[in-house]
């Protein structure tokens, strides 16, 4: 081990979003003087990346493969984030099971969800025995559903055993996507045709909590919480409503959040978007030609290291409404970020849940250890520090509380 200690490793740092985590750990004042280190499979890059970066960051070149190297790696530090998917296809559970074994902390940004259900099944144990936090859902996927959930249902608390109804909006996602992105819709599919994700799977929307039957077993039991047939349907708050892409991976860590704290049996979730949130997506593409009249245009078949141009990663951005009713009570908060969902905002909410498990008291988290989310490993120290982001202007939560009859 190193006579001191590194902050975090980033793993996967010469992908295109974790270029993106590791030039924003580059700037952040909470690094300025520490050590920490960039680490992927090719040390060439690696070194192209280092020299870019003013922070001086030290390289670690590890395959995933060499388990010794790997926990070499992992005893060298107290956070590990990862950003090398798709995680089901890259021996991501070799990083991860090693930080498990070794009490070292980790997230990363998998939306893999049979993935992540052997993951839970393979390490909670041994990570509750280590003392390390594996945090499931490290970016946009699942950050804003599984905080804002927590919040909400945290303002409501009273009554023991109070049935709750939380439902989650996205009313703006302005965004594109990356071969990364591709190359995991791609090994999902993969894991579907070899039989590692079957229908049952798919539809459980318990996956991540294998073995519970909660509120939401029997109705509506899909993996996003809307009702079997719903296609779309009027909502009184935001007009049209629809499916949402990322509900069914977001809606499944909130679930094991709800498991976790044994809520499961009185609080049911369900996520969706706005019709309005796909007309603003679409007037920002049009608006701006698409990237061609940027000089830099959306590619919508981005190949492995590609991904947003640069004035999406910085103009787009998310807002989600997310609501909590009770039979006499009703709070609400909309949580804004700024930057590309996927990516912009995305690296930055990995980099700080990475500086959170490494330097704030995350203490009072619910649960101390274990294979986690980010709500039930980090609480309320995650939502200061993102609220506290690049000056309070990165991502806010306004939270609202009424009576209802």
């Amino acid at each position: 081990m190193l006579k001191e200690p590194l902050v975090l490793i980033v793993y996967g740092a010469t992908g295109f979003t974790g270029k993106l985590v590791a030039s924003y750990l580059d700037s952040h004042p909470d690094l300025k003087g520490k050590p920490w280190a960039i680490a992927g499979r090719t040390q060439s890059k690696l070194t192209q990346l280092a020299e870019e970066l003013v922070g001086n960051p030290k390289t670690i070149c590890v395959d995933l493969e060499d388990g010794i190297a790997v926990n070499k790696m992992v005893l060298s530090t107290s956070v590990v984030i990862n950003c090398a998917g798709p995680y089901s296809e890259n021996n991501g559970a070799a990083l991860l099971g090693a930080c498990a074994r070794e009490g070292v902390h980790y997230s990363d940004l998998a939306g893999e969800g049979f993935w992540q259900a052997e993951m839970v099944e393979a390490f909670h144990d041994i990570a509750k025995k280590s003392g390390a936090k594996v945090i499931l859902g490290g970016g946009v996927d699942s950050i804003p559903s599984d905080l804002g959930a927590f919040v909400v249902a945290d303002a409501l608390s009273g009554e023991p055993n109070q049935k709750i109804q939380i439902r989650s909006v996205y009313t703006r996602y302005t965004g594109s996507f990356s071969g990364g992105t591709l190359n995991s819709a791609r090994a999902t599919a993969r894991a579907r045709r070899s039989g590692k994700l079957t229908d049952a799977m798919e539809a459980d929307p318990y996956i991540l909590a294998p073995g519970t039957k909660g509120v939401e077993t029997e109705s509506p039991a899909t993996p996003d919480g809307m009702s079997r047939e719903f296609s779309w349907s009027f909502d009184w708050s935001h007009g049209a409503i629809t499916k949402f892409f990322m509900a069914p991976i977001n809606a499944r860590i909130v679930r094991r959040s709800l498991v976790l704290q044994n809520q499961h049996q009185n609080t049911s979730y369900s996520e969706c978007a706005s019709i309005g949130m796909w007309f603003r997506l679409l007037i920002m593409w049009i608006s701006r030609g698409f990237g061609y009249f940027k000089g830099e245009p959306i590619k919508f078949k981005p190949t492995s290291g590609e991904g947003p141009p640069s004035w999406l990663l910085r103009d787009g951005g998310f807002d989600i409404k997310i609501t909590a009713r009770t039979k006499g009570k009703l709070a609400s908060t909309t949580i804004s970020g700024q930057g590309d969902p996927g990516y912009g905002a995305t690296s930055k909410m990995l980099a700080e849940l990475g500086l959170c498990l490494a330097l704030d008291d995350h203490s009072n988290s619910s649960h101390q250890s274990g294979v986690l989310t980010p709500s039930t490993g980090l609480g309320n120290a995650l939502v200061l520090r993102l609220t506290q982001a690049r000056g309070g202007n990165f991502m806010q939560f306004k939270i609202i509380t009424s009576e209802v009859n």
